[in-house]
């Protein structure tokens, strides 16, 4: 029988679908993990595999939780038209209380994913349809990268030898993504450089061979730079084996072709579609162990040959 396992971390509980299974050696029972959910006040029945679905036991333990996630749906409906309303006006150092109250309840990545990046895309829609004007649409943008930055000045540095270089195609003026995902890995203690918005490809190239990085992140916001992006990808690709990661709204809109087509340039082409902040973490720490783990791999069969 399938149930939920609760894990609390830090005062916050986390979701496990498990179920019981018998082992006939031991002549004991004991849990598989059928699967991590996640922490439990985002956790949906979407979440459940669908055999499961159904499962008394199940059903039980999200209807607890219904409540809990009404409120939260509500508080950060509440905490976005602040928000909004704190870019339209400059209040920065109300941004930041914001940033800092969720940071405590949540964490950062998710004040970015639920709070900031929503309000952005809401700014940059209203703009689009005519309902906002640019010069608004403009200050928002400006006062958002501004609270970011005194976001990251506030993180404290550690050590880590694992350094990522952040940058965007050449003709991409857009850098507030790229602020952000700055922002949640120097938190996570990696060594961030961000030399976004546009350089030439020569320039990143340069910039790389001196940094020798052991990621590089390419945001495309705009449609029209994934030409720009791709040639991006290729040089990268022609002048060392580092891991390449790329995203951002630019390349959540190309077709599944084109996707392929990024990924077909380089094994070590990793494309990032609708990704929240939290799984790109994760895909990050990924990549990077299994650049780490190729490195060691090539070394040990250089020693035997």
């Amino acid at each position: 029988m399938a149930f939920i396992r609760v894990k609390k971390v830090k005062g916050l509980d986390y979701y496990y679908l498990v179920k019981s299974q018998w082992d006939p050696n031991r002549k004991v029972s004991h849990q598989l993990t059928l699967k991590y959910l996640g922490k439990a006040s985002n956790v949906t029945i979407n979440d459940i595999p669908l055999e499961y679905r159904n499962n008394p036991r199940i059903l039980t333990v999200l209807a607890s939780k219904t409540k809990e996630q009404q409120e939260k749906s509500f508080i950060i409906r509440e905490l976005k038209e602040q928000v909004f309303d704190y870019l339209k006006n400059g209040d920065i150092d109300k941004i930041i209380k914001v940033a800092e109250q969720y940071k405590k309840q949540e964490s950062l990545s998710e004040f970015y994913d639920h709070i900031l990046k929503p309000v952005l895309y809401e700014i940059g829609n209203l703009w689009q349809q005519n309902k906002l004007d640019m010069g608004t649409e403009h200050v928002c943008s400006n006062f958002a990268n501004k609270t970011i930055h005194i976001i990251n000045r506030t993180i404290e540095q550690r050590n880590n030898k694992e350094s990522i270089l952040i940058c965007t195609p050449e003709g991409e003026i857009h850098s507030i993504a790229c602020n952000i995902i700055e922002s949640v890995l120097l938190e996570k203690g990696f060594q961030t450089y961000n030399i976004s918005p546009s350089i030439p490809s020569e320039s990143v190239i340069a910039y790389m061979s001196n940094l020798n990085p052991s990621l590089v992140l390419i945001s495309v916001t705009l449609l029209d730079n994934v030409g720009s992006a791709t040639r991006l990808v290729k040089k990268i690709s022609n002048n060392s084996n580092i891991p390449i990661m790329i995203g951002g709204q630019g390349i959540n809109n190309v077709g599944e072709d084109e996707k392929r087509n990024l990924e077909a340039i380089n094994s070590n082409v990793k494309v990032i579609t609708d990704s929240t902040l939290q799984t790109l973490l994760q895909t990050v720490k990924g990549s990077i162990k299994d650049s780490h783990d190729k490195k060691i791999g090539n070394y040990e069969v250089n020693l035997i040959s």
